[in-house]
């Protein structure tokens, strides 16, 4: 069978009855007609017509009577006995992500890098030292300047647990200095890296590929890779 669906941004408080509306009463916007309305109220869960004022449905009922309803400016729509549905909204959640995020620590609105290392201080006093520390969904284009984060934004924060968080996009990460030297991404592993770029500043993120060597850029993801797969929830 068709559907013709109404996508309307909807607060759906559908009244069971429709009445014809008093001359001082608005005149609903679209009616549609002759159709069969799924109201997803248990009470009445089909209806032959609508009718919508605004982006709020007003009234639900019989083709008759919100016919009735409707005024000379009102848009008439005839279904032809079609299914009429609700707004579909595709707000969804990927699961186990999603599950994960409610318990790692919230960086999303933090405002500046001094707000997401108290944060992630604050957060990990409530975990036992050596505790991995992710997800974060850091956003830097909300802090002052924009400036991408860097170790020495957190490291004092997070002395005893290694971090690695990642951008809201998860495009970005950042690992505190702890998780780099249990990656085995340090100075002297960059200085001896046979490559032709400069190896990274202490300020530097160390896996920003413009600065790192390339044996650091790759020794670095498998490794961490590995110690998320086999951290202890």
């Amino acid at each position: 069978m068709k559907i013709l669906v109404a996508v309307i941004a909807l607060a759906f408080t559908m009244p069971t009855t429709a009445a014809p509306a008093p001359q001082s009463q608005l005149a609903p916007d679209l009616v549609i007609v002759d159709a069969s309305v799924h109201t997803m109220d248990g009470a009445r869960l089909t209806a032959g017509a609508v009718a919508i004022l605004g982006n709020r449905i007003a009234a639900v009922g019989s083709t008759a009577e919100i016919r009735a309803l409707a005024g000379p400016e009102t848009r008439v729509i005839d279904a032809g006995g079609k299914s009429v549905l609700p707004g579909f909204n595709d707000a969804h959640v990927h699961f186990l992500s999603g599950g994960f995020s409610l318990a790692n620590v919230d960086l999303r609105d933090a405002g500046s890098p001094a707000e997401m290392a108290r944060r992630l201080g604050e957060y990990a006093k409530k975990l036992p030292k050596g505790r991995w520390i992710l997800g974060g969904d850091w956003d830097h284009e909300k802090w002052p300047g924009a400036p991408l984060p860097t170790k020495e934004m957190i490291d004092a924060a997070t002395p005893d647990h290694p971090v690695f968080v990642n951008r809201l996009d998860g495009h970005m990460a950042l690992a505190n200095s702890l998780a780099l030297k249990l990656a085995g991404v340090t100075k002297a592993r960059n200085a001896s890296a046979r490559s032709a770029r400069k190896a990274p500043t202490p300020s530097a993120p160390c896996w920003s590929p413009p600065r790192c060597s390339r044996s650091a850029q790759t020794g670095l993801w498998p490794r961490l890779t590995r110690w998320k797969a086999s951290r202890p929830r």
